[in-house]
């Protein structure tokens, strides 16, 4: 994808921002680092630091990784426009972070220790059924 396609212009044909702006700034409305970014691209810190200049973006492989990473939708780190409904409260960007900083095994295993803490508390919060029992004397 050109650097061209991922400017953002307004129909007066003023550029509003780049992706990489955009993006960089996310980072920072989110207190996560370009290191975190870095790290969760498979990239090097450099590379998203990079994006400042203004004929540098992202490539459009990394588009869907950086959404996810960021909480945003597409639509919102292409053109800026769309609600940003999907975005990640303040206080729990720092489990986000602390969880992509993890290997994905590592993060898979997670996912299934919080599901099993999970099911056991629905368990122990269920009411026991009472069940019939009969006593038969003959």
């Amino acid at each position: 994808m050109s650097s061209t396609f991922l400017l953002i212009w307004v129909f007066s044909g003023e550029i509003i921002m780049t992706i990489g702006n955009r993006v960089l700034e996310l980072l920072l409305e989110k207190n996560l680092t370009q290191k975190e970014l870095a790290q969760y691209l498979g990239t090097k810190p450099s590379t998203i630091n990079g994006w400042k200049e203004p004929n540098r973006n992202p490539s459009s492989r990394a588009i869907v990784p950086i959404c996810e990473f960021l909480g945003v939708s597409y639509e919102y780190l292409l053109t800026g426009k769309a609600a940003p409904a999907t975005f990640i409260a303040a206080d729990n960007s720092e489990w986000l972070s602390l969880i992509y900083q993890l290997p994905p095994e590592k993060q898979y295993e997670l996912k299934g220790y919080i599901k099993r803490m999970i099911d056991e508390s629905v368990a122990a919060d269920a009411p026991l059924k009472k069940t019939r029992t009969t006593n038969s004397v003959k």
